[in-house]
This record gives C-alpha cells, structure tokens and sequence, in this order.
C-alpha cells in the first residue's frame, strides 16, 4: 500500500459527458500516476475504449446477475487493489456499502457538471485584453 487514496480509479461511464469525463480522468492520472480501469457495459463503452485506449490500462467486464457493487469488491480482489486506495467513478445508488469498505465513490455526472461550472467560472475571471 503506497498510501495514494487514487492509486487506483475504477471508471463506469454510463450517460455522463465522456469528453470531460476523460479530461478530468487524465487530470487524475497524471497528478497522483493512477492506474486507470474502465468497467465495459455497452458497445459505447467499447467503441470509447477503442478510442481511447491509452487511457486505461485494464477492462472490468460486468458479471451477469451480480451487482455493480459486488463486482468491484471482487475485481479489487482479484487484482489486490486496495479499497483506501482506489477511487470509483460510478453512477450507484448504494454508495454506502463501498465508502464503509474505505471506497471513494464519485459521481461522473457531479463531476462533469463541477467542471463546467469550474470552467465558466474561470471564463467569466478572465477579461479578454482591448
């Protein structure tokens, strides 16, 4: 355990905004030299990956019949990636199961919205030279 609570960032796209989704994945990545696993659900999760393949370094395919839960509990096990450790990109309703097991659990929809209005806010700060 390096003690780097986004050692690792487990992402799951869903309808978020992929494009700032990503920006602020590669933010992640490069600050704190994340391993970055993107969980494959739908064929736009497929065609992204293809895309962008250079910002994952492994996939995570959903489990038939097991929760978005127990699948990350169990991939994390699997490859000995410690929960204090890794950061869980994911629209879930029970994020209490995950955060009590040391998880961090964030919002990609929250955070793509956060960035936008960060974005706006910086533009409205920044007065363009007469």
């Amino acid at each position: 355990m390096n003690g780097n609570k986004y050692a690792n960032i487990i992402v799951c796209y869903g309808d978020a905004d992929r494009e700032i989704l990503t920006k602020q994945i590669k933010m992640f990545r490069e600050r704190y030299h994340s391993k970055v696993v993107m969980v494959i659900e739908s064929e736009n999760d497929i065609s992204w990956l293809n895309e962008h393949s250079e910002m994952f370094e492994e996939t995570m395919d959903r489990a038939d019949g097991v929760s978005f839960t127990d699948d990350v509990v169990n991939y994390c096990k699997m490859h000995h990636l410690a929960e204090k450790e890794t950061l869980i990109m994911a629209e879930i309703s029970d994020t209490e199961t995950l955060t009590g097991l040391g998880f961090e659990v964030k919002s990609p929809s929250d955070m793509a919205e956060s960035y936008k209005k960060a974005l706006e806010m910086l533009g409205s700060m920044i007065k363009p030279r007469v």
